[in-house]
């Protein structure tokens, strides 16, 4: 490297740095390979220069609270290449901040980057990756939670905020980010050969080849990347308003140490939490895998193929009380989380045990936190050993539910226009409005408290359907008053995706075929660098969205614009079908006598306007009326077509005022399907 002018001989001034706050660059304890000059950057002083690859400087620091921290280093670079990361202990805590070339040695600008650090005296070890830069500081700001979300309660059968307004809760599963499910990637690591199925095996192989330190160092290279900043970027340009953190109890306790918080507990769910908050998310955070495991013993979702030892084994039932003591203690403020989910998918024990195991975990986290929402979970019998909780004096309580229409054998059916059909059917019930998703409306309706569907799978198997029926989906189970968080936010597979929607995973997100490909790992050979590697990978692998996913969940209703007729918000009597009209998709069909249903549209100005619908009907004498607060404004007559799917557009007019409004269209008389209908400015 280039000597730098002004190269000062004198040794550093050890002091304790307090964080937040700045460190100054020359305040380490200890260094390699650096030295002292005097620098032009405003304030003076002295900054380091001489920094090659491989170079490092310690310092000791006292850190205020545990948590995320932005880290900003003032930087000045000729050539610009170089990269940073902070260490403890010789493992890499920090993402990676990249040096970019400004204009000169005493040319200072500012680079950021974000670490997770526990409180108390410590040291950090800043670490060269690249040389060819000067430091002049470091500075540490707690990390912003970003806006501050009204708290999510229980009125009656619905979710609401603390102003009592209805809060529709659609959103997504980080699978395989806090407890690892090998399928989400390819199922892409083996041992020595051997296929690893579970995340109990892959700690094992890991553990026996670098120790229990390395294990852990690498896990946690593998939750920095594979759930990042971008992720929460994602999900929310999908339309998410409400994210289901699955992670597993060792994610949070010291397996090593039972009754003992690891010293980065709060790490990733603090970050979860954080990152949700800036993008106006809810979060539900949810046990995924309790000790000693809770899920049937064919089941790996919980950590462990095998038998469920947490429901006779009073240590491990113990611990995961324990466990949620914790959790509440730790959260009990924060508003963003809509609800605790206590166990995921308990079914290594039967439904009466699991309700009596669930009211007790219920009190526990009431006993520490008074206001959020306790998820009593289902059972795959059902929910009905619980009783109604009601009953029993308990306040902010919910039930949730599985539900997986198309798949193992719950109305499977080949093809992905019968399947959308099915979805169809699963969503808006038989023709006289009972059976399927009905049934448990009523169910819920009855014993009057809020439900959650943790998981559903609408689009993997409907082809290009996906993207609608995934939307109709949370419409309907949110008109139902349900929250909904589909399984999953992202899988990945060794070649990708080239972004073709009709052919789609089950992640909403996976890897792109432009660059984002992948290959096998075999952990019982490969070296902890190379490991290390693979893991880090995940954070920049170029990804692709499902973009009718996107495009549905983020269409609205508005004038000027086709009012696909299925897509509305609310209804009575209506049922949904795949269509053949031009433009394919689903059309309405079954209206009888009295049915609605009701959109929620945009009028940009006060005028008239022209309506048109696209009808088809067998029958003469079919009326539909469009209303407003159950007043009529335009009446039209639907005409014999000549059957069911043969189309014609009828037309009318109508005046609207201007402004955001629930327009209906009522079936005065019924027989015709309707698959789009159209407000244009005159």
């Amino acid at each position: 490297m280039v000597a730098v002018a002004g190269l000062a001989a004198a040794s550093a001034v050890y002091a304790q740095s307090a964080l937040p706050g700045k460190v100054e660059a020359e305040s380490y304890t200890s260094m390699s390979g650096v030295a002292l000059e005097t620098t032009t950057d405003t304030g003076g002083g002295s900054d380091v220069g001489w920094i090659d690859a491989n170079d490092s400087m310690t310092y000791s620091v006292n850190v205020a609270n545990a948590g995320w921290y932005t880290v900003q280093y003032r930087v000045a670079s000729l050539n610009g290449g170089g990269q940073v990361v902070l260490a403890q202990n010789g493992k890499t805590i920090s993402e990676t901040a990249n040096i970019g070339a400004t204009g000169g040695w005493q040319s200072w600008a500012t680079v950021n980057s974000h670490v997770f650090l526990q409180a108390g005296t410590q040291n950090l070890t800043l670490q060269a990756k690249a040389g060819g830069f000067n430091l002049n500081w470091i500075n540490f700001t707690p990390e912003a939670t970003g806006v501050t979300l009204p708290g999510i309660r229980q009125n009656g059968k619905y979710w609401v905020d603390t102003s009592g307004n209805r809060v529709n809760l659609r959103g997504v599963n980080t699978g395989n980010w806090l407890a690892l499910e090998m399928w989400m990637m390819n199922t892409n690591l083996s041992n020595n050969g051997a296929g690893i199925g579970d995340q109990c095996t892959l700690e094992t192989a890991l553990t026996g080849r670098f120790g229990a330190a390395e294990k852990e160092r690498l896990l946690s290279v593998f939750r920095d990347s594979w759930i990042t900043s971008r992720d929460f970027d994602l999900m929310k340009g999908m339309g998410m308003n409400v994210v289901r953190v699955p992670f597993l109890y060792s994610l949070v306790e010291d397996d090593a140490h039972p009754y003992t918080l690891r010293a980065d507990a709060w790490k990733y769910l603090d970050f979860a939490i954080n990152e949700a908050e800036k993008h106006g998310m809810y979060v539900i955070l949810d046990l995924h895998g309790a000790a000693g495991g809770q899920a049937a013993a064919s089941e790996q979702h919980d950590g462990c193929v095998g038998a469920a030892q947490m429901w006779t084994n009073s240590t491990y039932w113990d611990r995961t009380k324990w466990l949620w003591d914790m959790i509440a203690s730790r959260y009990k403020n924060r508003t963003s989380i809509a609800a605790y989910d206590l166990l995921n998918e308990p079914w290594g024990t039967d439904a009466t045990t699991l309700a009596n195991r669930a009211y007790e975990l219920f009190n526990v986290v009431r006993a520490k936190d008074p206001n959020h929402v306790i998820l009593l979970p289902g059972h795959n019998s059902g929910i009905d050993a619980y009783g109604n909780p009601n009953t029993r004096g308990l306040t902010n309580v919910a039930f949730w539910m599985h539900f997986y229409p198309g798949l193992w054998g719950w109305n499977e059916v080949q093809g992905a226009t019968a399947q959308a059909n099915m979805h169809a059917n699963w969503l808006h019930c038989n023709v006289n409005g009972t059976g399927e998703s009905c049934d448990w409306n009523a169910k819920l309706t009855a014993l009057n408290t809020p439900f959650l569907i943790g998981e559903f799978q609408p689009w993997t198997l409907t082809g290009s359907y996906g993207g609608q029926i995934t939307r109709k989906t949370y419409d309907i189970y949110n008109m139902y008053g349900w929250a909904a968080t589909n399984w999953a936010y992202k899988t990945v597979s060794y070649g990708g995706s080239n972004g073709d929607t009709s052919s789609w995973g089950w992640g909403m997100v996976t890897n792109s075929s432009n660059g984002g490909t992948f290959g096998a790992l075999d952990v019982g050979s490969a070296t902890n660098a190379a490991i290390e590697n693979y893991f880090r990978n995940f954070a920049t692998q170029p990804l692709v969205r499902n973009e009718s996913i996107a495009y549905w969940m983020n269409w609205k209703a508005e004038a000027g614009q086709r009012i696909e007729a299925e897509m509305f918000s609310s209804h009575s009597g209506m049922r949904m079908e795949t269509t053949t009209d031009a433009g394919g998709g689903f059309n309405v069909g079954n209206t009888d006598n009295n049915d609605w249903m009701t959109y929620p549209v945009n009028v940009p100005k006060t005028g008239w306007y022209n309506l048109q619908f696209r009808v088809a009907s067998p029958y003469t004498g079919g009326q539909l009326v469009l209303s407003k607060n159950a007043t009529d404004l335009a009446a039209l007559t639907v005409p014999n077509t000549g059957g069911w799917q043969n189309w014609t557009t009828i037309t009318g007019t109508v005046y609207l005022t201007a402004g955001q409004q629930d327009l209906s269209i009522f079936v005065r008389v019924g027989g015709w399907n309707i698959n789009w209908w159209t407000l244009t400015p005159q």
